[in-house]
């Protein structure tokens, strides 16, 4: 029986994980490149969904499909003479189009029905068109300004975060307890906002001797917005390190089922008296790549909990303008 092929056993390589230390101040920042969500800035609050919040609003095409099926002044004419008829008039026209189209015909009369129905109960011009309100996070995201592109990847960070198989595995249930990212990003978004209400206060710059005082207070603010994006940094490297988790835990389940079946061919192995060429029929290798993956998931529940470990202290305070 031809055994399972298998590397032969070798010294592990040091993982990433193995090597990181807790993440210098003067790395790269990552959030100017993390900060859309489907090429579109989107700023959430941890809680929300951005199918419910409006920040994706309804395609174009949805649009004007609507439009072209409302103007078919025809349809709806079908429909209110559908209505005149009596119902036994009714229900022989049905009987009849059933017989001759299958039933597919008394689809025109159904949607006329609706469509007269829909302009009875919203007729043009009568009913005002009232916007639905704009959220603080939309407006924020409108301005597309440091801060709100700072928020925008700490919302998309967060988001994905929960989107990975990880994150939902018991052996980061400690993790789960004592990390709140949903606050997090809140807090983030508050700072965002109260540094974009304080660029509207100042206004546009001025001429003259003011201009000198007004770049200060810009850059003050600019300073502020990308002090605030290491908080974001850590939400997006949290976020990494859990989506390397998740493949650490598919890796783990597979080579936990090919154990199982090298131990089943081992066993049949034995009972067929075939000599395999290998007793163990490459258990040992599985048994020895298993246990570093354990390990290296050990190593990276607690890069995690480093990682995560800014979070846990106040944001500093804004700096004013002095």
């Amino acid at each position: 029986m031809q055994r399972l092929p298998h590397d032969p056993p070798k010294q592990r390589a040091p993982r990433e994980t193995e090597s990181m230390n807790p993440v210098p101040e003067d790395r790269e920042a990552l959030w100017p490149s993390r900060h859309l969500t489907d090429g579109r800035l989107v700023i959430l609050r941890g809680t929300e969904n951005p199918h419910q919040t409006g920040q994706y609003a309804t395609p174009e095409w949805v649009e004007q499909v609507r439009d072209w099926a409302l103007s078919l002044d025809w349809l709806a004419w079908c429909g209110r003479e559908w209505l005149r008829l009596s119902t036994g008039q009714q229900w022989g026209i049905g009987v009849l189009l059933f017989l001759f189209t299958g039933g597919i015909a008394l689809l025109l009369p159904l949607a006329g029905v609706l469509l007269h129905r829909y302009r009875e109960d919203h007729p043009r011009g009568e009913q005002p068109v009232t916007a639905a309100p704009v959220s603080p996070e939309a407006t924020l995201a409108a301005w597309d300004t440091t801060e709100a592109r700072v928020a925008g990847a700490a919302s998309r960070a967060w988001l994905e975060t929960m989107r990975e198989p990880a994150w939902h595995s018991p052996l980061l249930a400690q993790s789960r307890a004592a990390f709140d990212g949903r606050a997090e990003v809140d807090q983030i978004i508050d700072l965002a906002l109260r540094i974009r209400t304080a660029r509207a206060s100042l206004g546009a710059r001025p001429t003259g001797p003011a201009a000198e005082y007004w770049d200060r207070q810009h850059e003050a603010l600019e300073g502020a917005a990308r002090q605030l994006g290491q908080r974001a940094d850590a939400l997006i490297r949290y976020r990494d390190q859990a989506a390397q988790f998740s493949a650490e835990l598919q890796q783990l389940s597979e080579l936990e089922r090919l154990e199982r079946s090298a131990a089943e061919i081992d066993g049949l192995t034995a009972e067929t008296a075939y000599p395999s060429g290998r007793g163990d029929a490459g258990m040992q290798s599985l048994t020895e790549e298993i246990a570093g993956i354990r390990m290296a998931m050990t190593e990276l529940v607690d890069l995690m909990t480093r990682t995560r470990a800014p979070l846990d202290q106040p944001p500093d305070p804004m700096p004013g303008a002095r």
